[in-house]
């Protein structure tokens, strides 16, 4: 008989963001790097994106004062990462239309890193440049790729639903009906995560849906 704990019950959280979102972005890098420290919590992260466009009282295409964009830089360099806002807004809901398609975890993944890479790494503002389409051919059957008209009603769908939940921006971290928006350091989103995650197991319900 093994002397091993018994491993966790599995809590799943669900991450909504927006790939136009810098701060999204950053959430993307610092709950990545701490990713095995986040299993061995128990606790995997789903990643659903939206429009925030449909949720925020500004629109594809606006542009933000110098303030507004200093904040989020500011923001970016106090969790480790040097990053600039793309300026105009991003027309995200072709990338996240093929997020929203993949089928499991792992290409949803390797969407996101590649996307993300592309707008705040290399400074592309085309969501689908041709690497990204070859990706997206190659993590979706060409066959089910969303077309325009679509995608853009799965990512409505989605962004529907976060309303409905009670999402008021991005990022936001949902499990069950609790919401926590925003990011922080490493450990500070460790703790979170580890809080929540025992307490929802003290209430005997083992994972989300």
């Amino acid at each position: 008989m093994s002397d091993r704990p018994a491993e966790p019950d599995t809590i799943r959280f669900r991450v909504y963001y927006d790939f136009a979102s810098t701060l999204c972005y950053v959430a993307h890098k610092v709950l990545g790097r701490i990713d095995d420290r986040i299993r061995e919590l128990g606790v995997e992260l789903e990643w659903r994106p939206l429009d925030l466009t449909m949720i925020v009282p500004w629109d594809r295409g606006d542009s933000f004062t110098s303030d507004v964009r200093t904040a989020v830089h500011n923001t970016g360099l106090s969790l480790g990462l040097d990053v600039e806002m793309p300026d105009p807004w991003l027309d995200s809901r072709p990338a996240s239309a093929i997020a929203l398609s993949t089928g499991n975890d792992s290409d949803e993944r390797r969407w996101r890193d590649h996307v993300f890479e592309s707008i705040f790494v290399n400074r592309s503002f085309d969501l689908l440049t041709p690497t990204l389409t070859e990706l997206a051919e190659e993590i979706v059957a060409p066959k089910t790729l969303p077309d325009d008209e679509s995608g853009v009603a799965l990512v409505e769908e989605s962004t529907q639903e976060a309303i409905a939940l009670g999402v008021t921006g991005v990022p936001t971290l949902l499990l069950d009906n609790w919401l926590f928006g925003g990011v922080y350091d490493d450990e500070s989103m460790l703790s979170i995560l580890s809080q929540l995650a025992e307490q929802y197991r003290d209430s005997g319900t083992n994972a989300v849906n």
